[in-house]
């Protein structure tokens, strides 16, 4: 029994230290979206987003 617990115990500290380090190392807070008017060949404007991340790790 004290095996048992030993092992789920270790289950669930790997558990919680593998979730912080995602939520510690998600680095898209980095991320920005720029917006750009421009006009065409036309006379239209036209808006474009870019999404601009700098981010290492995708989680």
């Amino acid at each position: 029994m004290k095996k048992y617990t030993l092992i789920l115990g270790l289950i669930l500290i790997g558990t919680i230290a593998t979730l912080i380090f995602i939520h510690f190392s998600n680095d898209h807070e980095e991320c920005d979206t720029v917006t750009s008017t421009t006009t065409d060949s036309n006379g239209n404007s036209v808006k474009t987003e870019a999404h601009i991340c700098k981010e290492k790790y995708n989680f």
